[in-house]
């Protein structure tokens, strides 16, 4: 079955192989993807690039992949204790949309419970393309380059430079 609008929540910290994967395969389920940027009020160790930072990756991963056109917007998913209040939140950022494509769980819980249709796309490579060890291989200087696209490393490498919480 094809949708017209899929829903897309992720931290992006920072955008990996395995984002991509995500985002190429929701558009093939899908004619358009709308990016909701989880923890866009967060900054720490785990959450060391500002939303307006995930923005702009974000963006030059739209120019670089040719989705000009399938990506109807990003949005800012805030963090907040209450599951229901941030599924109002993003509900409001969001608007309209037919289906959610990931694999977080707790996002998807929550949503299924709301009563949107959930499609669970197989990770790639998930022991390689987890945002938290491309943070670790930072951390250590290790090579962590070869896990994003090729086009972000020089972006990334400068962010994660410049972050104080990471």
């Amino acid at each position: 079955m094809r949708y017209r609008i899929a829903l897309v929540v992720g931290r992006f910290q920072p955008f990996h192989k395995g984002h991509l994967h995500l985002l190429k395969k929701s558009l093939v389920v899908s004619d358009k993807i709308i990016i909701a940027v989880g923890s866009s009020n967060v900054s720490d160790e785990n959450n060391p690039l500002s939303y307006k930072t995930r923005v702009k990756m974000l963006e030059k991963v739209i120019i670089e992949e040719g989705l000009r056109g399938k990506i109807l917007k990003i949005i800012p998913s805030p963090d907040d204790p209450s599951d229901d209040i941030w599924l109002q939140k993003l509900l409001k950022n969001a608007g309209k949309f037919d289906i959610v494509v990931g694999n977080n769980d707790w996002t998807n819980d929550i949503l299924e419970k709301a009563g949107f249709k959930i499609l669970k796309i197989k990770f790639l490579n998930r022991k390689t393309y987890q945002g938290v060890i491309i943070r670790e291989l930072f951390r250590k200087n290790k090579k962590w380059q070869n896990r994003v696209p090729k086009y972000l490393t020089d972006f990334i490498q400068k962010e994660f430079s410049k972050s104080t919480t990471l």
